[in-house]
């Protein structure tokens, strides 16, 4: 009976719904990405884009006719993972593909209507940011995505 008693106790003092602290980097990062990427998701919910597609699109309209290869490097995504990305993106009509230098090479482009989304969704991209910010802290907010690309650049490059 003792053991049951401690089984229950122990049960009930941990809360299933609060964040714990948790002993390593990369859980703690994961656990700080999913919360940031809800508060983007439920943001762009009804327009049918996921926060990493929105990104994409976002760096294909300020880069354009970037190559697989160079977007996935620039969002930190494996070849596999940018390659199934923008074929949604291209499925949806939101972008378009064009041979490279070579038939095996695709440089990628907005089309029209990725562009009007684009521009349709930035007012709610801008208030996930504001939101963010109002969360977090303008100053922590901002040292957080400083130390993250940091983080991240070193971490890939070794």
């Amino acid at each position: 009976m003792r053991a049951g008693l401690t089984m229950h106790a122990y049960a009930c003092s941990i809360d299933p719904m609060k964040l714990l602290s948790l002993p390593c980097y990369c859980a703690t990062l994961r656990q700080a990405a999913r919360a940031v990427t809800v508060l983007y998701e439920d943001i762009l919910a009804d327009s049918g884009l996921h926060a990493t597609q929105f990104t994409a699109l976002q760096l294909l309209d300020s880069i354009p006719d970037l190559t697989t290869t160079e977007l996935a490097e620039a969002l930190g995504a494996d070849q596999t993972t940018a390659t199934r990305m923008l074929a949604l993106i291209k499925k949806a009509g939101l972008a378009r593909d064009t041979v490279g230098d070579d038939r095996r090479q695709r440089r990628w482009a907005l089309t029209a209507q990725g562009q009007a989304l684009l521009k349709r969704l930035k007012p709610r991209w801008e208030a996930a940011q504001e939101a963010f910010e109002k969360r977090l802290g303008r100053a922590e907010a901002a040292a957080l995505k400083k130390a993250s690309y940091v983080a991240a650049s070193r971490l890939s490059s070794s």
